[in-house]
């Protein structure tokens, strides 16, 4: 009998002529009329990287002058791309600080989710964690973030987390009849979502990342207004194929975890911390300034 690790329905004058034409120019870079492209890596499309297909078909981006290119590929190719100049951004922060850990020259610097989004279901008889006991638990990898939740829930239960299989997604799940034993966010303060890119683009290309931030800024902020929720709803139901039921306890799942403001309590990300080097048995030491460069996110707020 097999059990599911379930992902829930799976973001800058001298009063002169001369600054004024330096302004103008500047505005005309980063403007509607001449869009930058920005490549965002994405582990696929669905619900948990839903905030940037919606703020690129809401146009969020375009308004602060890019044209977001969401390409999917898996998270350790992407990590490759970004660390060589290839890819601006990803969005998969659990690869990233496996990465950082490792060695690479990597920082977080957008939280879109500051909890995991996943939730452990099982088939419809069995009611409590404890049943779960010698049975084959689905995720992804054992080392990626889903995985390190469900050894972290499991754990916490007193359950040997030796049998890890992939998943559906939670509210799919509970649909079809599934129980819904426990949330991720109990257990491991692990970031699945946000904004990663390279240190060298951090010094070089810094307006690349404050226009990406403000146009998720922009997108969180719209998302999280409850007046918007129909319409979200509905957006999620369309985007990614799911009964508006589905939808609407879907979206309620995602604004759960959501950061409001794109920054990480420091506490949750010392536990993060932990969870990783525990996982990926590593040594050496590491503070959430190892991990994270909020510089730019501090100075739009």
């Amino acid at each position: 009998m097999s059990m599911s690790f379930a992902h829930p329905l799976t973001f800058l004058r001298r009063a002169t002529a001369v600054s004024i034409m330096l302004a103008f120019s500047a505005a005309i870079a980063w403007g509607a009329t001449s869009p930058t492209k920005i490549t965002i890596h994405i582990p696929g499309k669905s619900v948990s990287v839903m905030v940037f297909y919606f703020g690129k078909d809401k146009g969020f981006f375009f308004e602060e002058g890019i044209d977001a290119q969401l390409v999917a590929m898996s998270p350790p190719i992407a990590i490759a791309a970004m660390v060589a100049g290839e890819l601006d951004f990803s969005t998969t922060l659990g690869a990233a600080t496996a990465a950082i850990m490792r060695g690479s020259s990597l920082k977080r610097v957008f939280y879109v989710q500051q909890d995991p989004t996943f939730a452990l279901t099982a088939q419809p008889e069995i009611k409590t964690i404890r049943e779960l006991t010698g049975k084959v638990i689905g995720v992804n990898a054992p080392t990626d973030a889903m995985g390190m939740s469900a050894k972290m829930i499991l754990k916490g239960n007193r359950i040997d987390p030796s049998h890890l299989l992939p998943p559906p997604y939670a509210e799919e799940a509970e649909a079809k009849g599934y129980s819904r034993l426990a949330e991720a966010k109990d257990y491991a303060p692990l970031s699945t979502i946000g904004l990663v890119t390279s240190m060298q683009a951090l010094i070089k290309n810094p307006g690349k990342v404050q226009a990406i931030i403000r146009g998720l800024l922009k997108t969180m902020a719209y998302l999280q207004n409850p007046m918007n929720r129909h319409e979200m709803v509905q957006y999620i139901a369309g985007s990614f194929k799911m009964e508006p039921s589905v939808a609407e306890k879907a979206l309620a799942s995602m604004l759960a975890t959501y950061s409001p403001d794109g920054t990480k309590p420091r506490k949750a990300v010392e536990r993060e911390i932990e969870i990783y080097r525990e996982t990926l048995q590593v040594a050496k030491a590491f503070t959430p300034d190892d991990l994270e460069d909020l510089s730019i996110l501090k100075k739009l707020h």
